[in-house]
């Protein structure tokens, strides 16, 4: 495959969005190689900026397609069962798929710089965002007090790329509606619950979006996404009947506040339903 023919889709959200979900669901088709985070892996850590040219961005494209780590292919996941291995692949897919939930800064750059990427970006409840972040002893600090943390996320704010806590879910939020306006054929959001309660339909959306064929193997992953529960935080295989477990669990203070705060605004359409 010809790094030209290459086509690059990028699937970002911020973290506890579903991007993994997401990404899997594309990973699933034979005509994808899917590449995870590669600006925070070992290979290409911090390797381009805002001041990137486009020819580097294109460069990055076809080192990150042909660059095998265990990071970059979430081999450390596959081998906890906590994501698939999908056996019918191709040997050189058409399609990079990069999934990515840092480095949101740079998204304006990249999509300016490089006009055949197209983005894809999984907004999930703020709510429901901030209790997994808060309810993950994975990445919430242990010695972290979540009542002060859940709207900056300060804690978690290790380098450039870290985007957690409300505030950035509404920055964030908030870059992505402007981008779907500005590049409306190359920008597409999708609402993490529509997507949980719709699963077929927004998927075929989103593969015609990117231009990849929806064939069988994704067909099946999506049933056995759905089909168990798996409760690690990282698990691709959930409950979708869970989606709304914050309403019980999450301080009704820390909701009140992101409601209050986002009532009347362009966000308040991701805290509906």
């Amino acid at each position: 495959m010809r790094d030209g023919e290459i086509q690059v889709g990028w699937i970002s959200g911020m973290p506890r969005s579903g991007t993994t979900w997401l990404s899997q669901i594309f990973a699933s088709s034979p005509d994808v190689r899917l590449k995870s985070c590669p600006l925070y892996s070992f290979e290409f850590k911090d390797a381009l900026d805002e001041k990137s040219t486009a020819r580097q961005w294109e460069k990055l494209f076809s080192d990150v397609y042909h660059t095998k780590s265990e990071f970059l292919d979430q081999e450390h996941l596959r081998k906890h069962g906590l994501v698939p291995r999908f056996e019918d692949k191709h040997e050189s897919p058409r399609h990079l798929i990069i999934k990515s939930n840092r480095f949101h800064n740079l998204t304006p750059h990249i999509i300016e710089l490089n006009t055949r990427v197209r983005f894809i970006y999984i907004v999930r409840h703020p709510c429901a965002t901030i209790y997994s972040w808060l309810s993950n002893p994975r990445e919430f600090p242990a010695n972290a007090n979540p009542l002060e943390e859940w709207k900056s996320g300060q804690c978690r704010k290790t380098g450039p790329g870290e985007f957690w806590g409300f505030d950035d879910w509404k920055k964030v939020t908030a870059q992505a509606l402007l981008l779907g306006k500005q590049y409306p054929g190359r920008y597409r959001i999708v609402r993490y619950e529509d997507l949980v309660r719709d699963t077929l339909h927004y998927a075929h959306e989103l593969f015609r979006f990117l231009g990849i064929p929806l064939e069988k193997q994704t067909l099946e992953f999506i049933e056995q996404s759905h089909s168990r529960h798996d409760e690690h935080k990282h698990s691709v295989f959930k409950n979708p009947e869970l989606i709304e477990a914050w309403k019980e669990k999450l301080d009704m203070a820390i909701v009140e506040k992101c409601l209050g705060e986002i009532r009347g605004s362009e966000l308040e359409q991701f805290a509906a339903g």
